[in-house]
């Protein structure tokens, strides 16, 4: 059984998922590590907060897989998945028991919430982030960091880099490629391949400028 530990106590959503996972034995979730003082040692939802990164050392020495479940951008998701790996933590990986992941291939460090689409032959990286009712569609190709917001539609054979941000109820057309720390607007309708951290809001979705690169890998 995975020994569990979660880093950020913000979405009540994620206690009663890891809830659900304790109460089927599917695994074990010591708590969460959160770096807001304020929130430490206290109870989120029925799992204490263990405190912030000033404990990895010890937890990652007690054998705790780690889980990212920081949302708002995929930079930060990104770059506190690195700290996490250059402190020597392991990814595990926290996903909803409901979900039906036949011919699905996971990266380690994967969140997935409930009501999640997964279809056959989808790949994931590591460290990726897939929302309540959102679509991955067949052979879908994600890279790592990638964050997709409910209710996303990827409508098949979508290749979509490092880092990219789908953002709520909008639709990736079959067969495109979205480039490496891109953004997709919500709402937005995707008719043509995304370049390298561009931001496209609209339908049909139009470049509106472009973000920086993140240059460092998970790889260190």
């Amino acid at each position: 059984m995975s020994r569990l530990l979660l880093l950020g106590a913000n979405n009540p959503e994620t206690a009663r998922q890891a809830r659900a996972l304790v109460d089927l034995g599917a695994a074990e979730v010591a708590g969460f590590l959160d770096n807001d003082p304020n929130k430490q040692g206290q109870d989120f939802y029925g799992f204490p907060v263990l405190g912030g990164f000033e404990r990895l050392q010890e937890l990652v020495a007690d054998d705790y897989l780690l889980v990212n479940l920081i949302t708002r951008d995929t930079r930060t998701r990104h770059q506190t998945t690195r700290a996490l790996l250059n402190a020597g933590a392991r990814l595990g990986q926290f996903i909803h028991p409901a979900l039906n992941l036949a011919m699905v291939e996971l990266g380690a460090g994967s969140y997935l919430q409930e009501f999640a689409v997964l279809q056959a032959e989808v790949s994931l990286g590591r460290n990726c982030s897939v929302s309540a009712g959102s679509i991955i569609n067949h052979e879908c190709r994600l890279g790592d960091s990638v964050f997709v917001a409910p209710g996303a539609n990827l409508c098949g054979k979508v290749e979509v880099g490092d880092g990219v941000f789908i953002g709520a109820s909008s639709v990736i057309l079959p067969r495109l490629r979205i480039g490496a720390w891109a953004s997709i607007g919500a709402g937005a309708v995707v008719t043509r391949d995304v370049p390298e951290g561009a931001v496209v809001v609209g339908n049909p979705a139009r470049i509106v400028r472009y973000l920086p690169i993140e240059e460092e890998s998970l790889n260190g």
